[in-house]
Order: C-alpha cells, then sequence, then structure tokens
C-alpha cells in the first residue's frame, strides 16, 4: 500500500497540466453591485468594498442574498469586523 502511494504521490508531482485557477470578481464588478444597494451611503460603500474585494467568499455570500437584505447584512459585516 505504500508502494502504490509513493508511485501515485510521484505521478501527481510529474504531471504537467496546469492547475484551475479560482474564479476572482474583478473589483468593478464587485462595485457595480454595491452600488445597486438602495440608500447604501458612501462610506459603508467604501468600506465594504475594501473587505469584498479581498474576500471572494464574502463576496458570494453578498450576491445570495435578496437585494433588499444587502444593505443590512453589509451593514452588520462591517460592524462585526471593527467597522
Amino acid at each position: 500500500m505504500l508502494g502504490d502511494m509513493k508511485s501515485s504521490f510521484h505521478d501527481a508531482l510529474k504531471s504537467t497540466e496546469p492547475l484551475a485557477l479560482p474564479h476572482v470578481t474583478p473589483p468593478s464588478e464587485i462595485l457595480v453591485a454595491l452600488q445597486l444597494i438602495p440608500d447604501l451611503a458612501r462610506g459603508d460603500l467604501l468600506q465594504s468594498y475594501g473587505k469584498l474585494i479581498l474576500n471572494e467568499r464574502l463576496f458570494q455570500a453578498l450576491m445570495e442574498l435578496p437585494l433588499a437584505m444587502r444593505k443590512e447584512w453589509l451593514l452588520l459585516l462591517n460592524e462585526k469586523n471593527g467597522g
């Protein structure tokens, strides 16, 4: 069994196939999504933008929420993470 593991590990190291890059949302798309949120103050928008461009998972979570809930969620996120 150990021999099988060693050979499969070495085979994996020899592979020349490129690894798939993770999806990264362009900052411009994040900005547009934030601008669509009604009554989101400029400071809150900028604070949220700064967090979302660094964390793809947070942006995905935002986009799963209904538009009517996004502002409140962002404000809670900003408050939770020290403003």
